[in-house]
């Protein structure tokens, strides 16, 4: 076992690359130290996967440069066109699939009882997979009580967070991607976000095994 405090950078980190773009001033910090020779061995979770996955994310900085990796970004999280995985909690949890469902509800209760503060770029939901990182991290910096860490993944993020991953990186993956329907372009490979879901994959098993978390049981709708 190990405490929580051990998680707040890698979640912070993996938070801010989920959320934002990989081309925005909030990532390149991130993707700085992502890229130092140390960064993969300093990776405390998933290893010896992780830091080959880091050391990927890295190289494909380069190799995809920033107009790919920018419209690989809003192939994958903004649209217009059908996300191939979308990162919103109440998506899987809510029986009807819906942005805003009651998966949203119950994390911003979460919120209010732990007086948890997120700077919000818009009036969005507040399940995303990597704001609720974001969220795990602040909650773990400003004395949250360990018990309500564990409700956040236990109760709001690991029941449909696998399933979530699972599809990401399948997308991010597919070297002959289906049109979701028709006249709209299929999402192009991205071996970053390949990576960044792997990496999310191996660091969050390592959590529930290290911590002991029980997710709870919820039928997925996708």
């Amino acid at each position: 076992m190990g405490t929580y405090q051990q998680i707040a950078q890698s979640a912070a980190v993996l938070g801010t690359l989920f959320y934002h773009d990989p081309t925005a001033e909030e990532n390149q910090g991130v993707l700085a130290w992502l890229a130092m020779p140390d960064t993969g061995d300093s990776w405390g979770f998933g290893q010896p996967e992780a830091s080959d996955l880091i050391a990927a994310l890295a190289r494909s900085v380069e190799e995809e440069g920033p107009e790919r990796l920018h419209e690989s970004y809003n192939r994958f999280f903004i649209g217009p066109y059908k996300l191939p995985a979308p990162a919103w909690g109440s998506v899987y949890t809510d029986p009807e699939g819906v942005l805003f469902g009651n998966e949203t509800l119950a994390v911003r209760q979460w919120m209010r009882d732990n007086l948890v503060k997120i700077n919000l770029k818009d009036k969005e939901p507040e399940d995303q997979f990597g704001l609720m990182l974001l969220m795990a991290s602040w909650a773990v910096n400003n004395g949250v009580e360990d018990e309500q860490i564990k409700v956040l993944f236990e109760d709001h993020l690991l029941p449909w967070s696998g399933r979530f991953l699972e599809l990401f990186t399948q997308a991010a993956q597919d070297q002959n991607p289906e049109p979701p329907m028709a006249n709209v372009p299929a999402p192009l490979p991205s071996p970053f976000y390949a990576a960044l879901g792997q990496l999310a994959q191996v660091t969050l098993a390592d959590w529930q095994q290290r911590f002991g978390w029980t997710p709870r049981e919820a039928p997925l709708s996708r």
